[in-house]
């Protein structure tokens, strides 16, 4: 089902699972800390639950000190995890998708976390592409990452993640205002929102990330153990071969909806080229070379060729290996056909109607194609 317009050199998937668990593991003492010091401070600060106790200043002291110590080499830590994960990640994401370019070069792996501004973005569409050319059968050579669908798990980590460090700083700095302050923030219910956004943001950032970890970490153990990606047989590069023939449409949406919905094609790609126009090709499943390529009309010349491109003949031919099966999933599906199924001395063969009325042959060869 690849083009032969790449030749792609596929790389081996190495484990995954060790790295994970150790950026797993720091992550959520990362995040137990943050609770424990946003938490402490309030608690201590505002005359709550530290009340039996408040004279007990070296208490406080004892337990909020190695805490303060602790945080950033923890965090530190993570991080150079994290990031360790991630290029073995990102490695293995383009085994699973050989000739898928992700957005980002490689060196943002490790600055998309400290540069201004491209930390707001970079590391949410580094971890996108890795999902996205992570899962099962990964993605055609040369796909758009810009129009893949992005993974609502991934948002909403990014978000936790990005809130956290703003929480932190509001729970820490409503806790150093002097009691007088504090009073009129408990009464408020400053107080409260503070210790509830200064505790529950560390907990769902961590959780997220760790569950965005798994997630991409089991997408690739599994490919690893199903073995290396293999791309279909297709002969030497440059092989000749008819790749694409253009079918005049109204429409490209409509017609995506027709031939993928309806007739079972699958998208091979849908990029946009400006000014409204897009290149739009879609593909029997499990066909290896030629697609059609949906050219929507420009201007009235074109317009008068949609559905009669070749004068009324039969001027498209879709072969299969059970006309049986894909004749009653079409009529089901609602497609025209002209005449009942016959036999002929090629095969089974009956002319139908896509939704601009071409003709096509629906046909099952008596011999299959060498070329087929």
């Amino acid at each position: 089902m690849y083009s032969s317009a790449f030749s792609v050199h596929v790389r081996p998937l190495r484990p995954i699972r060790a790295l994970a668990t150790v950026a797993i593991t720091l992550i959520a003492l990362v995040s137990i800390v943050a609770v424990g010091l946003s938490g402490l401070r309030i608690l201590y600060e505002g005359d709550r639950l530290w009340r039996l106790v408040y004279e007990w200043e070296a208490l406080y002291t004892l337990l909020l000190s190695p805490i303060v110590l602790l945080f950033p080499i923890l965090y530190l830590l993570a991080g150079i995890a994290f990031v360790c994960w991630l290029f073995r990640a990102r490695a293995n994401a383009y085994a699973i998708s050989p000739g898928v370019f992700h957005t980002y070069a490689a060196p943002y792996l490790v600055l998309g976390w400290v540069l201004p501004i491209v930390n707001l973005f970079a590391p949410k569409g580094i971890v996108d592409d890795i999902l996205a050319t992570s899962r099962p059968g990964g993605l055609r050579p040369g796909s758009d990452l810009f129009r893949a669908r992005r993974s609502g798990l991934v948002w909403a980590w990014w978000l936790t993640w990005v809130l956290w460090p703003y929480a932190t700083l509001a729970s820490v700095g409503l806790a150093g205002t002097d009691m007088e302050d504090m009073e009129s923030a408990l009464e408020s219910g400053l107080a409260d929102l503070a210790l509830i956004t200064g505790i529950a943001l560390p907990i769902a950032a961590g959780l997220l990330a760790i569950r965005v970890v798994l997630t991409i970490t089991d997408l690739q153990e599994t490919a690893r153990v199903k073995g290396p990606v293999r791309l279909p047989e297709r002969g030497p590069v440059g092989k000749p071969h008819l790749g694409l023939t253009a079918l005049v449409v109204r429409d490209y949406d409509e017609a995506i909806a027709f031939y993928v919905d309806v007739l079972g094609f699958e998208l091979l790609e849908d990029t946009p080229q400006g000014e409204g126009g897009r290149w739009v090709t879609v593909r029997p499943r499990g066909a290896r070379e030629t697609a059609l390529l949906l050219a929507r009309a420009d201007g009235l010349e074109q317009e008068a060729r949609v559905g009669d491109q070749t004068g009324g003949r039969v001027g498209l031919f879709l072969h299969t290996d059970d006309f049986a099966r894909d004749h009653e999933r079409m009529l089901a599906a609602g497609v025209t056909f002209e005449e009942t199924p016959r036999q002929e001395p090629y095969g089974t063969v009956a002319v139908f109607l896509d939704l601009y009325g071409n003709r096509w042959d629906l046909l099952q060869p008596r011999v299959s194609p060498a070329y087929g």
